[in-house]
């Protein structure tokens, strides 16, 4: 019985290593799409910033000669490039707030992945961008 355990423990850990190696490609392959959607934006930038020194044409008129959406129109003429923060009374998560899953916290009320009461670690936690 104890091989058998073994070869279920060895299949569990193999297919959570495979897991997070996609995640991984996952991740890589998202972080490239943000870099290069971050130059492309500069990109954008310079030049509608160089045509509309030349033309005093409106913002909304050039969005609808270019066929720009109006996320694409607002990225065109942002001046200040600064992250979008949540406002602070803003939930941590994304995903929608359940009355039974105890807000993240512990049978004790402390917060999940504490010990004794003090807060979680943050050791091996990704980094937050």
């Amino acid at each position: 019985m104890a091989s058998t355990a073994s070869m279920f423990a060895k299949r569990m850990v193999e297919a959570e290593r495979e897991r997070l190696k996609d995640k991984e490609r996952a991740a890589r392959d998202m972080m490239e799409a943000v870099e290069g959607l971050r130059a492309a934006t500069d990109r954008l930038r310079a030049a509608v910033g160089a045509y509309m020194e030349l033309d005093s044409m409106t913002r909304a008129r050039l969005g609808d000669l270019l066929g720009l959406t109006g996320v694409e129109l607002r990225v065109a003429f942002d001046a200040k490039h600064e992250l979008i923060r949540e406002p602070a009374d803003a939930p941590a998560n994304d995903g929608p707030e359940r009355e039974d899953d105890g807000g993240g916290h512990g049978p004790d009320g402390s917060p999940e992945g504490a010990v004794d009461g003090a807060e979680p670690s943050t050791a091996g936690a990704p980094p937050a961008w």
